[in-house]
């Protein structure tokens, strides 16, 4: 019987394709940004980028109803990024809050930390490493959890943006129910590029690739179009294969005013994942 619930809570708050690879906290793997998603999830994934971007602070707060038509995950995210100089520096927390498993009065949860530091190496090529820590609560007597960490290189030159690196490395996540599992961690390139038209007009192209270390491949495309640096329209699609983030499109929106930012993200044509939402709010310097 503690092994039924055991599969019943993991089902409720982890991916379903992570089974297929035997991979555990699939959730530090997930992406998190509002306009991110709004964009396929094709975010630079990379400490190393903020040493080099014009904004030299910024924080936000997010919330995200996951998987809401299957098993609604529910998490809160917050943080704060920037640069002081050449070194670069980012903290964040996250929150997963799933349903009650049925027959307990105990909800699973997650929990992760994330850390990053990053250093311009050279003029528009930097480096960095983020620290994650992640926590499954499956059970209120049954938990996972497990320090992993990301590690990237970044250039920013011309209106190009690119990062490569790997992420989620990391040791064993042991299991008292079913032995050992790997972490998932995944080879990464990302590459994007922006340019102005006139004086109120801008566009943004973004593509990544992950290549998971347990085989399989995932890529997205996104497009973000701007007017006046004010109102945003996102558009993307997230290929996910045999990987532990399914196959989704997104849409999304943003208003930027001055220092604030709000924006929301739509995930749909996904059995899964589809009815996925995010909102944030952030200010930046």
């Amino acid at each position: 019987m503690r092994k039924l619930y055991i599969i019943l809570a993991a089902g409720l708050i982890s991916l379903s394709a992570a089974a297929q690879t035997s991979e555990a906290l699939p959730f530090i793997q997930m992406d998190f940004s509002t306009v991110s998603l709004g964009m396929g999830s094709t975010a630079i994934p990379s400490a190393a980028v903020l040493p080099l971007k014009e904004t030299k602070v910024a924080g936000g707060v997010a919330y995200e109803s996951y998987m809401p038509a299957l098993s609604a995950t529910k998490y809160i995210s917050g943080g704060a990024a920037g640069a002081l100089g050449k070194l670069g520096y980012s903290i964040a927390f996250t929150r997963g809050t799933g349903e009650p498993v049925t027959g307990e009065k105990f909800a699973p949860s997650e929990i992760m930390v994330n850390a990053g530091a990053s250093y311009v190496v050279i003029d528009a090529l930097a480096v960095g490493v983020n620290v994650k820590y992640g926590k499954e609560q499956l059970l209120a007597n049954y938990a996972n959890s497990a320090v992993a960490f990301d590690v990237f290189a970044a250039a920013s030159f011309a209106g190009f943006e690119i990062a490569a690196g790997a992420s989620a490395l990391g040791g064993k996540v042991k299991s008292e129910s079913s032995g050992d599992f790997s972490l998932p961690a995944a080879v990464t390139l990302g590459a994007g590029y922006s340019a102005e038209f006139g004086e109120v007009h801008a566009v943004t192209a973004r593509v990544k690739a992950d290549r998971y270390f347990s085989g399989p491949l995932a890529a997205g495309l996104g497009v973000e179009y701007g007017y006046s640096d004010l109102v945003f329209a996102r558009a993307g699609y997230h290929y996910g294969g045999d990987s532990i983030i399914p196959s989704f499109a997104s849409a999304g929106l943003g208003l930027h005013y001055g220092n604030l930012n709000l924006d929301a993200a739509y995930l749909f044509a996904s059995d899964i994942l589809g009815g996925t939402f995010s909102v944030s709010a952030g200010v930046r310097f």
